[in-house]
C-alpha cells in the first residue's frame, strides 16, 4: 500500500453536519471550496482519512456524529478539531452574552462575511431555519431566526383545515393557482421577504453595507438585479476555512 507524503496530502478536510445532510470539502486553497460534496453518514467520509492533514468540523447538535467522527480520526491518526462559537474569534465580537447558544454554523457564517467585506453587513442562512445576523465594525450585534421553507409549509398545514400542498420547492416567486402553488409560492414569499427586510434595516442605518446569503434556500430567490444583496453557496465551509 503506497503511504502518502505529507507534502501530498490536503490541507484539511472541512466538514459541516447541518440538519439534513454533511457538507464537505478537501482543500488546499480557498478555491476548492468550489467542489462541496454532501453525504448522509459519517462512514461516507472515513475513505478521505488517509488523503489529509487534518479534519476540521462544525455542528449544531448531532453530538453522536461528531463522535463518530472523532473516532474515525483517531483510529486513522488523523488531528480532529471541532469549531464551536466563541465570544471573540479573529477580532469579531459575539453579541450574545451566553455566546455558547449561538449556533456555530451562524457564527462560521459571520467569520466568512466579515472576510469578504468590512462593511456593514447583515449575513442570512436560508435552511431548516433562516437565520439573520448583522455584523458592523467587527461587533456582531445579534440577529433573528425565523422558520425555513419546510418548516412554514409544514406548520401550514398541519394548522390549517382544508389546505395542502405538494413537497415542491418553487423555481421562482410567482402567483399560484392552486392550493399546492399558493402554499409553496407563499412560503416562498416569506422566505424573500426575510431577506429583503434584512437589506432595509441596514439601508435606514447606514449609506452602504452588504447582504449575504447562503444556505439551500437561496436557490429560488430572484434577487439579482439588488446589488446589495449577494449570494455564496457555503459560507460556513468558508468559515471553517478561516480556522485552519
Amino acid at each position: 500500500m503506497e503511504v502518502k507524503s505529507v507534502s501530498d496530502l490536503f490541507k484539511a478536510l472541512l466538514v459541516d453536519i447541518g440538519n439534513t445532510q454533511i457538507k464537505y470539502a478537501l482543500v488546499n486553497e480557498l478555491s476548492d471550496l468550489s467542489d462541496v460534496k454532501s453525504c448522509q453518514h459519517i462512514k461516507d467520509l472515513a475513505a478521505y482519512s488517509s488523503s489529509v492533514k487534518q479534519v476540521v468540523v462544525s455542528s449544531v447538535g448531532h453530538a453522536t456524529l461528531v463522535d463518530e467522527l472523532e473516532a474515525v480520526c483517531e483510529q486513522a491518526k488523523i488531528p480532529f478539531k471541532k469549531i464551536n462559537t466563541e465570544a471573540n474569534t479573529l477580532g469579531v465580537q459575539c453579541a450574545y452574552e451566553k455566546f455558547q447558544t449561538l449556533g456555530v454554523d451562524r457564527w462560521l457564517a459571520i467569520l466568512a462575511a466579515r472576510e469578504i467585506t468590512q462593511l456593514p453587513v447583515a449575513v442570512l442562512d436560508l435552511g431548516t431555519a433562516n437565520t439573520c445576523d448583522i455584523v458592523v465594525n467587527n461587533i456582531h450585534l445579534g440577529g433573528w431566526i425565523s422558520p425555513g421553507f419546510s418548516i412554514m409549509r409544514e406548520s401550514l398545514l398541519k394548522n390549517t383545515q382544508q389546505v395542502f400542498a405538494d413537497t415542491k420547492m418553487p423555481k421562482i416567486l410567482n402567483i399560484g393557482n392552486t392550493t399546492e402553488d399558493c402554499v409553496s409560492l407563499g412560503c416562498l414569499a416569506s422566505q424573500a421577504g426575510f431577506v429583503m427586510i434584512a437589506e432595509q434595516y441596514l439601508s435606514n442605518q447606514y449609506d452602504d453595507f452588504f447582504v449575504l446569503v447562503t444556505g439551500g434556500g437561496q436557490i429560488s430567490l430572484d434577487l439579482a438585479k439588488n446589488k446589495k444583496i449577494l449570494f455564496f453557496p457555503n459560507l460556513v465551509l468558508r468559515g471553517l476555512f478561516r480556522l485552519i
